[in-house]
């Protein structure tokens, strides 16, 4: 901004007040600006501005004098310091000329370097401005790739979840022992189609010994009981144990050694487990009880307990329980069942010229296309957008030393000034005086 102040003819005493009061009256401004910067150097991504270089004033002399100017700069551009908050969603923007993109409670965008961003009772990310972050979501992990028709959205936690997966596998590793009609028992939780998880206890038996021409070994049965109102279909069959429906049970035949498995149910691979749960949900799922004639499963082991290994894949469905960054910007979303999955990425707009953008209060910017130029938005850590410290706060690009040096030379000019205006006033005074 430019003020333009009229040539005053400064052979006069009411040319030379008329001038001297402006310059007076600019110097106020920029000691105000100093003042400001003073008051902003300890800001989180606090920013100054300068009014002038210097108050041009001459009480008798040509036509130069006549014309002051006040000229307000913003000095934007630049990177403050990181600052550790010990705050997960804190974030410092490590480019100078990017910004965060947010967003108002009525939907209005700006631009802030501010990055106190943290859970509002919404369980949206926002600073404590209240603004809140705007950032790219992902569809199912995958990120969008074109930014410039991408529609940004506020990161709202509120409606994270994590899909649910179904039970495909089941793996046993177990060692059997016990007498023939001796029954060992595990239960184990599973997930059906729909992500509930499911209670099935795995019943093995001990059987009479299976007996060839030559040779004999024992054979264990395993069946499968499932929880109320469910139906364990085809072999494994017990069905609910308060049923009356006959077992249908898989048949695991040992070496005549006792020790590796060499069929199962009279083929070298088990059955798949296929249950019929209540609401009509289900649960298919590959059984693994090892290889023939190898220990890599189910084994059958000499004196003791039976020991039992389960592990089995699928998932309830997650709810939202914390945000992870990373320097790239890259957001992840922890839930409550253990899996964390990409949600998102953090968004940057950047700017020609970010000292032309139109400066608000509380840290926040606009674009004006004539200084600034159009935002052009990046993710952060590709091209210049720079990367992003994550859990610090940006510092100040204030110096305290210069600003308060040039206090002291506003405060001087002002003062001398000041003395210049008294003495032309006492100088009228006196010619009104003779007048009289």
């Amino acid at each position: 901004m430019s003020d333009l102040v009229p040539r005053f003819d400064n052979s006069t005493l009411t040319g030379a007040l008329c001038r001297d009061a402006i310059a007076l009256n600019n110097t106020a401004k920029a000691t105000n600006d100093t003042a400001h910067n003073l008051a902003a150097e300890a800001t989180i991504a606090g920013r100054p501005r300068h009014t002038f270089q210097s108050v041009y004033y001459s009480h008798m002399g040509g036509e130069a004098a006549g014309v002051l100017q006040n000229d307000v700069r913003y000095y934007i551009r630049g990177a403050g310091t990181p600052v550790d908050s010990q705050v997960g969603t804190h974030l410092s923007l490590l480019g100078d000329a990017s910004f965060f993109p947010v967003q108002d409670q009525d939907g209005n965008q700006y631009f802030t370097r501010v990055g106190t961003f943290d859970h509002n009772t919404k369980n949206q990310l926002q600073n404590h401005f209240g603004m809140k972050l705007l950032y790219a979501p992902a569809v199912n992990g995958v990120l969008p790739t074109d930014l410039a028709n991408t529609n940004l959205s506020v990161l709202d936690c509120s409606n994270m979840s994590s899909s649910a997966i179904q039970t495909s596998e089941i793996t046993f590793r177990c060692g059997l022992s016990g007498d023939v009609g001796k029954s060992f028992t595990r239960a184990v939780t599973v997930h059906d189609s729909s992500g509930t998880p499911r209670t099935l206890n795995y019943v093995f038996t001990r059987n009479p010994d299976w007996t060839s021409s030559s040779s004999s070994g024992q054979s264990w049965s395993l069946t499968v009981q499932a929880p109320a109102g469910s139906t364990v279909n085809g072999v494994y069959s017990a069905g609910d144990p308060s049923n009356s429906v006959p077992a249908n049970p898989m048949v695991i035949n040992f070496d005549s050694t006792n020790k590796y498995p060499i069929s199962f149910n009279g083929n070298t691979t088990p059955p798949a487990i296929s249950i019929t749960c209540p609401g009509g949900a289900s649960i298919n799922a590959s059984m693994n009880l090892g290889t023939i004639n190898k220990s890599d499963g189910v084994i059958v082991i000499n004196g003791g307990q039976s020991r039992l290994q389960v592990q089995v894949n699928g998932q309830t469905t997650g709810a939202f329980k914390s945000l992870i960054f990373d320097e790239s910007g890259n957001v992840y979303a922890n839930f409550d069942n253990g899996k964390s999955e990409l949600v998102g990425r953090l968004v940057v707009g950047c700017f020609n010229n970010p000292d032309g953008l139109e400066m608000l209060e509380k840290g926040l910017y606009l674009p004006n296309i004539n200084s600034s130029g159009g935002v052009m938005y990046s993710y952060i850590g590709e091209a210049s957008a720079g990367k992003v410290a994550v859990g610090a706060l940006e510092s100040s690009t204030i110096e305290i030393i210069p600003q308060m040096a040039k206090m002291i030379e506003r405060l001087q000019q002002f003062n001398n000034m000041t003395t210049v205006l008294n003495s032309i006033n006492d100088m009228l005074d006196t010619v009104n005086t003779f007048k009289t």
